[in-house]
């Protein structure tokens, strides 16, 4: 995993989280992302005022964070694992809100789909149209439950939190293993979970994160931790339909092995008063 994609994450959390009390939930956003917001041009108020339009907007900011990385660094992905990972955050965020969407496809639809013209930041169109037909591709055509998918993203940040953390500090090894440990435990709670087959879009997300897991492993090692006392990750299981010869379908479990910025550059220049919007159920979803 790309060192660079978990700080371009991280930065877009900066300037967009979300405290739930009870009910309710209070947006923190910065008004940087208000050139982001999927609203007429026509319209005079440019600000984000419905908890869909922040999230929309701390999406295409954070896939203009992706654009923008350096293509001949050899530690960047493709755009279609970025892609996914963009999915990952877009379904984590849209689950923290209190209107329940459940298909990830009618979201997109509804208020990300052919929205680019409406950007007031350029950056934000261009981004959006580089990874456009890539998105409709995995988006579009596909039943995504968000809720099912949301959890995969607390597994990404769990690898995140490594790379973050030793930005800050030089993590240690005691930390990395705890880290690596994390992973694994999440891995087995989501490695039990149906609905992850062979033709589900999990299953393509559960790989790319166990391949990045097993670079999380190469990082722990090279910070003194013994590789026999890393986790190894179980093959992922899926389950496969099967007709029998008296035309009942039956299930049965198979094993597939896993595969083995700075913002203020990239965004509007961020801005230092941070707006918070209440949202109350029941209101904003009128």
């Amino acid at each position: 995993m790309s060192k660079k994609v978990c700080e371009a994450i991280n930065e877009i959390d900066k300037l967009f989280n979300v405290e739930k009390d009870g009910s309710n939930i209070n947006i923190n956003y910065d008004k940087s992302l208000n050139g982001y917001c999927p609203i007429l041009k026509n319209v005079n108020n440019k600000e984000c005022n419905k908890y869909e339009q922040v999230v929309v907007s701390a999406f295409i900011a954070l896939l203009t964070l992706f654009n923008n990385l350096d293509n001949d660094d050899e530690d960047v992905l493709e755009n279609n694992k970025l892609a996914e990972y963009a999915i990952l955050w877009l379904c984590y965020k849209i689950d923290q809100g209190t209107y329940k969407y459940s298909n990830l496809s009618a979201f997109y639809k509804k208020y990300i789909m052919n929205t680019e013209k409406d950007f007031v930041e350029e950056n934000g169109a261009n981004a959006y149209n580089s990874y456009k037909d890539i998105i409709n591709n995995k988006i579009g055509s596909k039943t995504i439950n968000i809720k099912i998918i949301s959890k995969f993203y607390e597994a990404l940040q769990i690898l995140c939190s490594i790379y973050n953390e030793d930005k800050e500090k030089n993590i240690d090894s005691t930390k990395c293993l705890q880290k690596a440990s994390e992973f694994f435990e999440k891995y087995k709670e989501l490695n039990e979970d149906p609905n992850v087959t062979k033709d589900s879009p999990y299953y393509q997300v559960w790989s790319i994160l166990s391949t990045d897991y097993n670079n999380l492993t190469n990082e722990c090692i090279s910070k003194g931790v013994d590789s026999n006392d890393i986790p190894t990750l179980p093959d992922i299981k899926t389950t496969e339909i099967h007709i029998q010869d008296n035309g009942e379908f039956s299930t049965q479990g198979s094993e597939a092995s896993s595969s083995s910025l700075s913002i203020a550059s990239k965004l509007i220049p961020v801005l230092s008063m941070f707006v918070a919007i209440p949202i109350f159920l029941g209101i904003a979803y009128k």
